[in-house]
């Protein structure tokens, strides 16, 4: 059985190349802003000990904050810049030994998190990179959990960068496995219906996504991790909208798009989801030749940029407004609002 477990690991371990971005020696400056928050910091000299351990958990929810007010352009650098400063802790047996289990798994955490914010910031070589660091530590940590939480956001960035074969292997394999909790697994299961409408397989990805719903809709139990408490009825409703999009099937993306919207208005913790969900609504209203609709959200999206440091939801942006076949048949009014958002996202 250990053994089986250990080649399960491995084989998650390799779905995700692994070159490493060396880290540079950090200033005590570098370390000292985070909207008035402080990063974690270690003294030089003494050991990390268990206070180390809770400025990085403090960090850690103060970085997550951050990102669902602001985006993740602007928070991957610090925490990023924390990552690395807690792998060279590790690096050179600079902590106590009864702390060594914790400051593992803390630290992949902070990996995981700086590799999903570089993926926000479109910096995805990087992300990659940090992503199997991440993943290296949570199994030598022995934390499954985390480990899960890495591979997940590796599938949806590889279908965001053109990897439909990876992130579908990455899924699929992980999906199998009889220890998944239920909402664990709908949630490779989305991954795994966004790679399949990508490739154009309608059938399998609508077939995939309902056995998601199915398995989200069964509830949370004890056995679902504490990272998935976002993983909401919002989520999977933005989700399915992408999935039609990516079949091109438009009419039945918009009202799911719409409700992630909607589910998303009104949270101001949670603002980058909702600048990501308008930004991919807009573009389907423009494929679906709802100018109406379409004209409301671009005022609705135009009123964020700027506000929220998104480069992949600008990236959408920007390959959204770039319609000139489309231009002739726009209302001047819709035009004129698309070419506002292209200025503010050049």
């Amino acid at each position: 059985m250990a053994r089986a477990r250990n080649d399960r690991l491995r084989a998650a371990r390799e779905a995700i190349p692994s070159p490493r971005v060396p880290g540079e020696p950090l200033s005590r400056a570098e370390l000292t802003e985070s909207e008035g928050s402080p990063v974690p910091m270690a003294d030089q000299e003494a050991p990390a000990t268990s206070d180390y351990l809770d400025e990085m958990r403090r960090t850690l929810s103060h970085l997550v904050a951050l990102d669902g007010v602001h985006g993740g352009a602007d928070v991957a650098p610090i925490a990023l810049r924390c990552f690395r400063r807690a792998q060279r802790i590790l690096g050179e047996g600079r902590y106590v030994s009864a702390i060594e289990r914790d400051l593992e798994a803390v630290t992949a955490e902070l990996g995981e998190l700086s590799g999903w914010l570089l993926f926000d910031a479109e910096r995805h070589d990087e992300a990659r990179a940090v992503n199997a660091e991440a993943l290296e530590l949570a199994h030598i940590a022995g934390d499954t959990s985390m480990q899960w939480f890495i591979l997940t956001n590796q599938a949806l960035a590889s279908v965001h960068t053109g990897r439909d074969r990876e992130a579908l292997r990455i899924s699929t394999r992980m999906s199998d496995r009889a220890e998944l909790p239920g909402r664990v697994r709908a949630l490779f299961d989305v991954r795994a219906a966004r790679a399949l409408a990508s490739l154009g397989d309608e059938t399998e990805a609508l077939w995939v996504f309902d056995r998601a719903r199915s398995a989200f809709t069964d509830g949370t139990t004890g056995r679902d991790p504490v990272w998935s408490w976002w993983f909401d009825e919002r989520e999977l409703a933005g989700h399915e909208g992408m999935v039609y999009a990516s079949l091109g099937n438009h009419a039945k993306a918009l009202p799911r798009l719409a409700t992630a919207v909607e589910r998303s208005e009104g949270r101001e913790h949670f603002r980058w989801a909702l600048y990501i969900h308008r930004a991919n609504l807009l573009r389907a209203c423009l494929r679906a030749g709802s100018w109406a609709e379409a004209e409301r959200v671009a005022a609705d999206v135009a009123s964020m940029v700027g506000e929220i440091a998104s480069a992949r939801t600008e990236g959408i942006l920007r390959r959204t407004v770039a319609f000139p076949e489309q231009r002739p048949a726009l209302p001047s009014t819709l035009g004129d609002a698309l070419d506002h958002i292209a200025r503010r996202v050049s």
